[in-house]
């Protein structure tokens, strides 16, 4: 195929210039700046999703429902989540709410054989040797 000079030349600009004449529409992350600042939104914007959580900080009772507000009312989605202006805090089955994912304290949880579970620091060993730490093995095992 027979390239013409001002093709040539075309790219012979683009090359010196610095921009990669495959991905010219690429050309707004060439500059370092440009680059950091796309990648500090990137972390900013992934930080605010994970802080954002869900549920409301509410917890669980014992029994696996939600609770509910002190007049018995179902909580609202925005806050103030009771009447009152305060939190639900009152569970049908008259346990306390728990916050968190396990509903029980870390040293509190034992494994599904009868063991302690040993948390040791090390990520690449389990605490236990068959499944996961729970709070009951009657009814988690």
């Amino acid at each position: 195929a027979v390239v013409s000079t001002q093709s040539k030349q075309w790219y012979q600009r683009r090359v010196s210039s610095g921009i990669n004449a495959e991905y010219m529409g690429s050309a707004v992350f060439s500059s370092p700046i440009m680059r950091f600042s796309f990648l500090a939104l990137t972390c900013l914007v992934a930080v605010a999703l994970a802080k954002r959580g869900g549920g409301g900080g509410r917890g669980k009772c014992e029994d696996g429902s939600k609770p509910t507000c002190s007049d018995g009312s179902a909580p609202a989605r925005s806050k103030p989540h009771c009447p009152d202006g305060g939190r639900p805090t009152t569970c049908a089955d008259g346990s306390t709410p728990t916050r968190g994912r396990g509903g029980c304290a870390k040293a509190a949880r034992v494994c599904c054989d009868g063991s302690a579970p040993v948390f040791d620091g090390d990520k690449s060993t389990p605490p236990c040797a068959s499944g996961r730490p729970v709070c009951d093995v009657a009814t988690q095992c």
